[in-house]
């Protein structure tokens, strides 16, 4: 099992007594992650519950104090020793506001760690009285050093942001820079080494993960104008989101395609930004860019596995969403169709898949308006004056 970059920040808080929330979609590791700590890091007795096992599902929605009881009975020689306990997929628990709290209020020995996937659940499920009993962790998948990790290409990871003039060292890191922006970077996908089985692995993310949890769970019932809305929006990556001219096109209402949108942002499938602006309501109102979190899942979809700009594009914003540079992500357009790829906290971005010196009238446009050096990202670049150059692993 490898280690996620994130451990150095949770370990801060094994002898607190928050309980730990683990959260994000299925397939990211977060069980591979709490198993990691119950191994490696944990001191003192632990156990651990899967609620995907009918049985301990049951156990744990009968009342607490019998939970507490089935513990004892495997714990009885110190009832104050401390113990931690794991939960995976606690959002299946009938109501674990009211678990959580009234373990965490009643048994001081006890830690919590535990793990969710759904962002609609954890809003609808758990109240604001746990909210100063834990601490959220966000576990995204893979990182590109993370990815170099599990590749076992450790060493690779320290070139990362540096300026690297040996060839074969830039080569190594553009294949499997290459590899991670077709395949994406869900670990099971990762580790297989045939394209073939990381295929058939994305297919099946896909047909639990989105046919099983979004469309059963949430109930879906014109499953034919769903599965085209996901297909029409794998396939305009980066582009403006037009709500009239989509909900024309796969033949709903525009209430339902907001909600639709709204359930797959809010299931980690997509994710939508904003343009940028000095007026935050105009911001809001204005058509959003949409992306895909993972770009296996999204090649997959569109059925297109060749490198291209929408993927170079997508895998350059889910490493930034992902929480390894930016907090506020927005992309830029004029009327006059002046277009900047990304504003990263207030940086100008944009993005060639070769980059060969050339003036950009909008990186220009931004620089004066706003005083803000231009930055070009590029999967291959020449030397040149105007802006900063990077390749994509640089800027992170």
């Amino acid at each position: 099992m490898f280690e996620r970059e994130i451990l150095k920040k949770i370990t801060l808080f094994l002898d607190t007594n928050d309980i730990l929330l683990f959260y994000w979609a299925r397939q990211v590791g977060k069980t591979t992650l709490m198993k990691i700590l119950q191994h490696d890091y944990i001191t003192w007795k632990s156990y651990f519950f899967d609620l995907e096992n009918k049985e301990y599902l049951d156990l744990l929605n009968n009342s607490p104090d019998i939970f507490v009881k089935y513990l004892k009975s495997y714990h009885a020689r110190n009832e104050d020793e401390k113990i931690v306990v794991f939960i995976d997929e606690v959002q299946y628990l009938d109501n674990p506001t009211s678990f959580l709290k009234y373990l965490y209020d009643h048994y001081h020995n006890i830690k919590l760690i535990i793990s969710w996937s759904s962002t609609l659940d954890i809003r609808w499920k758990l109240k604001d009285s746990l909210v100063w009993r834990m601490i959220k962790f966000d576990i995204y998948p893979l990182s590109f050093s993370e990815f170099l990790t599990f590749k076992h290409k450790q060493n690779l990871t320290n070139l990362i942001g540096k300026k690297i003039d040996l060839d074969i060292i830039n080569n190594e890191l553009m294949f499997f820079y290459t590899e991670y922006m077709t395949f994406g970077w869900y670990p099971k996908v990762v580790l297989a080494d045939n394209i073939a089985i990381k295929k058939e692995y994305l297919k099946q993310i896909y047909s639990t993960y989105i046919e099983k949890d979004i469309k059963d769970i949430w109930q879906i019932r014109e499953l034919e104008k769903f599965n085209k809305l996901i297909k029409v929006l794998a396939n305009q990556v980066g582009n403006l989101v037009n709500i009239s001219e989509i909900s024309n096109t796969i033949g709903v209402t525009i209430k339902t395609l907001n909600e639709w949108i709204f359930l797959l942002e809010n299931t980690f499938v997509v994710k939508l930004i904003s343009p940028f602006s000095g007026n935050i309501r105009w911001e809001l109102t204005k058509m959003p860019k949409v992306f895909f979190i993972d770009n296996g899942i999204r090649n997959f979809i569109d059925n297109n596995f060749d490198l291209s700009w929408n993927s170079f594009e997508n895998s350059f914003f889910n490493t930034i969403n992902h929480g390894y540079k930016a907090d506020k992500i927005n992309f830029y357009r004029t009327q006059d169709k002046k277009e900047i790829d990304f504003i990263l906290d207030g940086e100008p971005y944009e993005l060639k898949l070769h980059y060969h010196w050339k003036n950009s009238s909008a990186l220009n446009y931004f620089e004066t308006k706003y005083h803000k050096k231009g930055n070009i990202v590029t999967m291959h670049k020449s030397e040149n004056v105007l802006y900063n150059v990077w390749y994509p692993r640089e800027v992170w």
